[in-house]
């Protein structure tokens, strides 16, 4: 999944996410889930890194689908004695009672959800997307350099964080982790940040009014249209013929 471009990747799981909101099947959601969670683990193995970025952000929404199943199965139209007929007649699926079906349905969506923001978040680099994007998608140019800027930034908005919490402690100052001495701390340092920044953008050539080539432009290859082509039009297809 590391190795598809940004935009095609983001096309496609857009396309599912669509999908899948007008589709009411807790196999399917749970099938989608477990697809993804595996191409994610499996980017993460392969790429060195730690498994742990994927099961972590897990355990809350765990607990989320958790707290939706119980939620749609407590409220719902369908009295517990009404069975879900109507679907799959003859499979397992449709001698489920309506309110089951029901926080199947709101925890499904949940997990399925999840799983397919982190696929993208995961195995998606920031770098390589906004390029793509750029190029791809036609996103302007300054709006990419901005958001390419705002990236780099992040880091020493953390760095300054630490420094400035720091600094009150040792001035005997105890704060909280959300508090305005921190805040507007670090709020006047980054709009200094971000006025250096754009100077600095501007006496090296950079505009929007000028076009601009790229050491490496990201490009639409075969995997690419194979992954547009399974999720724009397989899977659509194979949802509505089941």
């Amino acid at each position: 999944m590391s190795s598809l471009n940004p935009s095609a990747k983001l096309i496609g799981l857009v396309v599912m996410t669509m999908i899948l909101a007008g589709v009411h099947n807790p196999i399917l959601n749970v099938v989608v889930f477990l697809v993804s969670s595996i191409l994610c683990l499996q980017s993460l193995i392969k790429e060195h890194r730690g498994v742990h970025l994927y099961f972590y952000p897990m355990i809350p929404i765990t607990l989320l689908a958790v707290g939706m199943f119980f939620t749609g199965y407590r409220f719902t139209s369908a009295p517990s004695s009404v069975v879900n007929s109507h679907i799959m007649t003859g499979s397992t699926l449709a001698m489920i009672p309506g309110n089951v079906y029901n926080g199947l349905i709101f925890a499904s969506r949940v997990l399925v959800y999840a799983s397919i923001g982190l696929l993208f978040a995961l195995t998606s680099d920031p770098v390589t997307m906004v390029r793509s994007f750029e190029k791809q998608l036609h996103v302007p140019q300054m709006f990419a350099y901005g958001l390419l800027a705002a990236w780099n930034v992040f880091p020493h908005m953390a760095q300054e964080y630490k420094k400035t919490k720091i600094a009150f402690q040792a001035r005997g100052i105890h704060v909280l982790p959300f508090s305005p001495k921190l805040l507007v701390t670090l709020m006047v340092k980054t709009t200094r940040w971000s006025d250096e920044l754009a100077m600095a953008m501007e006496s090296r050539g950079f505009s929007s009014h000028q076009t601009r080539t790229s050491y490496q432009a990201p490009v639409i290859r075969k995997r690419d249209m194979i992954f547009l082509a399974v999720t724009c039009v397989l899977f659509p297809f194979c949802c509505i013929v089941l």
